[in-house]
């Protein structure tokens, strides 16, 4: 047995080999990953539904005074709860294979937030069921809910390390967080129509929610594929939006007594808005399944591909290692094969007797070469399919700032931040990264 560095013989040292198919492993351990939160995605998605549906019945039940939509309520709770559950067994599945999950850290982190928020949901519907709590106060409640759930889906879309599953779930992402700006529309319509009245700080909180969905959907266009593009456009031509457009200005206007009048009650426009909004949301749930579907169909599709790409380097590597022999003299010429920040060197003395065969190790060397050229590229994709991530977290950054320092709620924080950007002439990422970076120079 011959001896090697260090005193240890060659069957002690590890081989380049293995490690050429422990990075095809561990591309086919970031998939299945991926998969299972795939799968955890459309739990989450369905959950938010619910609860976005009971949030907008409960605010017709509030701002009624408890004349509205009390059994309603009872079923649309039912359904939460059975969706709850699949949520909890869906988080069960992921807890089990906590090994090489990709950022892991952010993301139980993230979980375990949503969990404990989820755990305010009956003694939230107690108050409700008892009329003791504001419109205004229930949307912030379960906004926080369904806020949660999104942070984990974002999680997921951070943490794609493959380009096109990544831009799939940016435009899923934002997509979803649109839903959800549309049921808090919803929420605060049913309310403000319930109670005949919307305020200037209401009518300015619903043009905000009109803006921000726009935002997310413009976002969610640029990163979608023509096929769900086409999908949400028909989805929005089945729904009557003159309509939605109407009493969305009378809700922005505050005035409200000429419809009273002549739709003779307020809890009848109240219905009538919570009845349309909610046909748009469900036209929204068909798109948001669509992804959700393409993102599973996506996943079996790359892992089968890198599945197939590790037998064949398996098959390979083998087949050399039967049939070639080690020689003396292995290469003609040194190899140079350079990717980024590291180089790999393949000169004679590598080759030696006790090392690989000079065939086997431009096996080797080939697949390692394609294997970086190839991780390039996706990099390089990745980074166009986070930057809209990456604004996203500073300017939630920049809003937790501001509610931290200038003691304000989430809405009135982004609402700063618009302002400040409306004033300035910026964009709002813009401002955002001064508001971070002042801080950060401030200590």
């Amino acid at each position: 047995m011959t001896a090697g560095p260090l005193g240890k013989s060659r069957q002690d040292r590890p081989c380049a080999t293995d490690f050429v198919i422990a990075s095809r492993q561990c591309e086919i351990d970031d998939l299945s990953h991926l998969m299972r939160m795939g799968q955890l995605v459309a739990v989450i998605s369905n959950l938010i539904h619910a609860l976005q549906r009971e949030r907008g019945a409960s605010n017709v039940h509030l701002g009624s005074g408890g004349e509205r939509f009390a059994a309603q309520l009872d079923d649309l709770r039912a359904a939460s709860d059975e969706l709850a559950q699949t949520f909890y067994g869906a988080l069960n599945e992921v807890a089990s294979r906590t090994i090489g999950v990709q950022s892991g850290a952010r993301l139980f982190s993230r979980i375990a937030h949503a969990v404990h928020v989820l755990e305010g949901l009956a003694p939230l519907r107690a108050r409700i069921r008892a009329l003791d709590l504001a419109p205004d106060e229930a949307v912030r409640h379960y906004s926080a809910m369904v806020g949660s759930l999104l942070a984990v889906v974002f999680e997921a879309a951070d943490a794609a390390m493959d380009p096109t599953i990544s831009r799939l779930l940016v435009a899923m992402f934002n997509f979803m967080q649109g839903k959800e700006l549309a049921g808090q529309e919803r929420a605060l319509g049913a309310a403000g129509f319930a109670q005949g009245e919307f305020d200037a700080a209401h009518a300015e909180r619903l043009s905000d929610l009109i803006e921000g969905q726009e935002r997310c959907f413009d976002i969610f266009a640029e990163f979608a594929d023509a096929d769900s593009q086409a999908l949400w456009c028909a989805a929005l031509g089945a729904t009557d939006q003159a309509e939605v457009e109407r009493l969305r200005r009378l809700a922005c206007t505050g005035n409200l007594s000429a419809l009273i009048r002549s739709e003779s009650a307020s809890a009848h426009i109240s219905d009538h808005w919570f009845l349309l909004m909610t046909a748009r949301i469900d036209a929204m749930k068909e798109v948001e399944d669509h992804l959700e579907d393409q993102l599973q169909a996506l996943c079996v599709e790359r892992l089968e591909q890198a599945r197939l790409r590790l037998a064949e380097h398996e098959s390979r590597i083998g087949a050399l290692q039967q049939t070639d022999v080690a020689e003396p003299d292995a290469l003609d010429k040194d190899a140079v094969e350079e990717n980024g920040s590291f180089v790999v060197f393949c000169g004679p003395e590598r080759y030696s007797s006790e090392s690989l065969s000079p065939r086997l190790g431009r096996a080797i060397i080939e697949m390692v070469h394609d294997q970086s050229q190839r991780l390039q590229s996706m990099q390089d994709e990745l980074d166009a399919a986070r930057e809209a991530l990456e604004e996203r977290k500073v300017v939630e950054r920049a809003k937790a700032l501001l509610m931290k320092h200038r003691k304000l709620q989430e809405d009135d924080a982004h609402r700063l931040l618009r302002k400040m950007a409306m004033n300035q002439g910026k964009r709002l990422v813009d401002v955002a990264r001064a508001v971070v970076s002042m801080a950060d120079v401030l200590g």
